[in-house]
């Protein structure tokens, strides 16, 4: 049993991980639309998703001096929910491109860095807030589109 768990552990370091980030990091970061629809409006909300992908380099070997690095990529896709009012619809969600991708490193195991690399993102709230606002930007024109396609009257 020892032997699987190790061999687990090992193949996990090797070849990294992902994980969701925490949703405290960003939970603040919301961007509302509201668009005319129709003869009612449907609330389209743009929120980041973020996955966090680990991997572990390097070792840490008794009496000698640990080159143990985490090596990390944060994936920040952009999350369209789309709401219409009450009663009059349902709720979808698409995930919008491109990603933001923002990248470091810190040193000793993956598994004691993490609360490093969750401060790192929260000081990049900013950066994330910015690109939120530039995707739901980009979509405005792809959301109008999907909205007359819905409701059976496709632009010509």
């Amino acid at each position: 049993m020892k032997n699987i768990k190790a061999a687990t552990i090992a193949a996990l370091s090797v070849a990294g991980f992902a994980l969701p980030a925490t949703a405290s990091e960003f939970q603040d970061i919301r961007h509302q639309v509201n668009v005319p629809h129709g003869e009612r409006e449907v609330t389209a909300v743009y929120q980041p998703k973020t996955m966090v992908s680990y991997r572990q380099i390097g070792n840490m070997t008794p009496n000698r001096q640990s080159t143990a690095r985490c090596m990390w990529k944060a994936e920040i896709m952009v999350e369209r929910h789309l709401q219409a009012p009450a009663g009059q619809g349902s709720h979808v969600v698409r995930t919008l491109v491109p990603a933001k991708l923002i990248e470091g490193s810190t040193n000793g195991r993956c598994a004691q860095g993490k609360e490093q690399v969750s401060d790192t993102l929260a000081r990049r709230a900013d950066e994330v807030r910015q690109h939120v606002l530039a995707v739901a930007a980009e979509d405005r024109n792809a959301l109008m589109a999907e909205l007359s396609i819905a409701t059976g009257n496709p632009a010509s």
